[in-house]
């Protein structure tokens, strides 16, 4: 048999995780205080300062052959690993190129994240 004091202890604990999570409801479900009618945009767009975004153009491009090319070398380089270490039975370097295999798919998922984030920065027209 458990007496009044065991009890009055969970029942507390009970109640505060109550009012905690019904605290939280409240707070997650509530919309904003003091929501806005219209959107409030920045009027201000970004912009290449003057005779720079011809040579702006020309790096970036370079940059992203730069790259691609990487992307392309690192796979034939992987492969061939793979290749070489099947014909002469190395397991390490097949093990090294399936593990370069995922590094350059790894690189070319986050080259095309980075040109997105960095074509949504700059791209045309102001969002």
């Amino acid at each position: 048999m458990t007496s009044g004091r065991r009890t009055a202890p969970a029942a507390l604990r009970a109640a505060s995780a109550l009012a905690l999570v019904l605290a939280g409801v409240l707070v997650l479900g509530a919309g904003p205080a003091a929501a806005a009618s219209a959107e409030i945009t920045a009027a201000v767009c970004p912009e290449a300062p003057p005779g720079m975004q011809a040579f702006a153009d020309d790096v970036t491009a370079w940059v992203k052959w730069g790259v691609l090319a990487l992307i392309g070398i690192g796979a034939v380089v992987s492969l061939g690993s793979i290749l070489v270490g099947r014909i002469f039975s190395h397991p390490h370097a097949s093990r090294y190129g399936a593990m370069g295999i995922a590094v350059v798919v790894m690189v070319a998922i986050s080259y095309t994240a980075i040109l997105t984030i960095l074509g949504s920065i700059t791209g045309s027209g102001c969002t």
